[in-house]
C-alpha cells in the first residue's frame, strides 16, 4: 500500500526577500518535515538532505498540508525534478477550509479551536534562526507543524468537522470535511432525487455552532420541500420538529430511507425556485 505523507517546509528566505509570491520558487528550503504513515515516523530534512525525500515521495500516493498547493509544492519543486506532484492526492486544509469559509483562516487558529493547543512559533521565526545557524530550532519548530496539520487531519476524518473562532461574533463555528470518505453520489443529485420520489432521508449534518451543546454534527431524518439555487434546502427536521433551512455544504450524507412523505400545498412543486 502506497504511503501517506504530512509534509511542511520552511524557507530560506522571505517574500520580501525575493520579490514577491511571484518568485516563490526562489525562497529555497531550510528544512522539510515529514510525518511517513506508513513509517509511523516524523523527518526533517535539510536541503542537502532531499534526495531522501524524494526517495520517500517515490513510493507516495497521498499528501496533506496545509495550504501545500500554493505554498510548499511550489517551493519543493526546484528541489525535486524526478517528482510529478500532479500524481498524488492532495490534501489541502488551508484550500479546504478557504473554499468553505470564503476567507482565510491559519493553522494556528484552527488548531487551538479543535485540538486545544496551537503552534509554537511563527515562520518569521524559523526564518531568522535559519539565519543564525540555529537549525535544530527549525527543525523542531517544523516538525511541530506537521505534528499539528497530521493531527488535524486525524481529527477531521474522524469527526468530519474542524473548529474555528469567528473573527465576526468571536464564537467556535465547524467547517465540515469529508476526508478520507468515499463519494458515490453527489450529495444535491441525491437530495433532488428524494424530493422527485418524496423520500425521506437520513442525513448526517453538521451545524455551524454547537447551540445546544450535543455536538456540532447530528443525525436528522428530513423531509425536503424545496431545493433552493443558494445552496441550500428547505426540509422538515424531525429532530426539531419543525422547517428549517440547510445548507448542502453541511450535509456529509444523505441516505435514502423506506419512508415516503407530502409536501404542503403552499410549498411549489418545482426543484428551483
Amino acid at each position: 500500500m502506497r504511503d501517506t505523507l504530512v509534509i511542511d517546509i520552511e524557507t530560506k528566505k522571505s517574500f520580501a526577500e525575493v520579490g514577491g509570491e511571484k518568485n516563490i520558487r526562489e525562497l529555497g528550503i531550510s528544512v522539510a518535515g515529514v510525518y511517513s504513515y506508513a513509517k509511523d515516523a516524523f523527518f526533517a530534512f535539510e536541503e542537502q538532505e532531499l534526495p531522501k525525500l524524494e526517495d520517500l515521495l517515490s513510493d507516495t500516493g497521498h499528501i496533506i498540508g496545509f495550504n501545500i498547493n500554493h505554498f510548499d509544492i511550489p517551493v519543493m519543486e526546484p528541489y525535486l525534478d524526478g517528482v510529478s506532484f500532479a500524481k498524488f492526492a492532495v490534501t489541502d486544509m488551508f484550500e479546504d477550509a478557504v473554499n468553505f469559509l470564503g476567507h482565510r483562516v491559519g493553522l494556528d487558529g484552527l488548531a487551538k479551536a479543535t485540538l486545544g493547543s496551537g503552534k509554537t512559533g511563527h515562520g518569521l521565526e524559523a526564518l531568522e534562526w535559519f539565519k543564525q545557524g540555529r537549525i535544530e530550532e527549525v527543525k523542531k519548530y517544523c516538525l511541530d507543524d506537521v505534528r499539528l496539520t497530521r493531527d488535524l487531519y486525524e481529527y477531521g476524518k474522524k469527526h468530519d468537522h474542524l473548529l474555528f473562532e469567528s473573527f465576526i461574533d468571536g464564537k467556535i463555528h465547524s467547517i465540515p470535511v469529508s476526508w478520507g470518505k468515499e463519494i458515490k453520489k453527489p450529495i444535491l443529485q441525491i437530495l433532488e432525487e428524494a424530493f422527485d420520489s418524496r423520500q425521506r432521508l437520513s442525513i448526517e449534518y453538521v451545524s455551524s455552532e454547537d447551540s445546544d451543546g450535543l455536538g456540532f454534527k447530528k443525525a436528522r431524518l428530513i423531509d425536503v420541500y424545496k431545493i433552493k439555487p443558494n445552496g441550500e434546502i428547505e426540509a422538515y427536521c424531525h429532530l426539531r420538529q419543525g422547517l428549517r433551512n440547510f445548507r448542502i455544504n453541511r450535509i456529509l450524507k444523505a441516505e435514502p430511507t423506506s419512508d415516503s412523505y407530502s409536501v404542503p400545498q403552499d410549498f411549489q412543486h418545482t426543484l428551483f425556485t
